[in-house]
């Protein structure tokens, strides 16, 4: 039986599915990182905006789904870089929502 070889990609998008705590519309909002795992940016915090008005922070831990994607851009990756997800850490003093 032949194995198939999974590619390696550099870096992966990650897309997550919100519910908007005050209407339920979905909202979606995505990061990038080199990790095909979902820990770093379930980590993450995301300030989506929804037609409601509403707007605030989440953790990727609270999306309805998460997908990831290979992406074939080379994006400057870091904790500093708007968009990254590489290797973030869940700020315990943040508020929550």
């Amino acid at each position: 039986m032949e194995e198939k070889v999974r590619p390696m990609f550099a870096q992966y998008a990650h897309v997550l599915l919100f519910a908007c705590p005050l209407c339920g519309r979905p909202l979606a909002s995505a990061c990038f990182n080199t990790k095909l795992s979902l820990e770093d940016a379930d980590a993450h915090w995301f300030t989506p905006h929804c037609h409601c008005g509403w707007t605030g922070d989440v953790s990727g831990v609270s999306a309805v789904k998460h997908w990831v994607a290979p992406w074939h851009s080379n994006l400057p990756i870091g904790n500093d870089v708007a968009g990254s997800c590489d290797d973030a850490q869940l700020d315990r003093n943040h508020a929550n929502p």
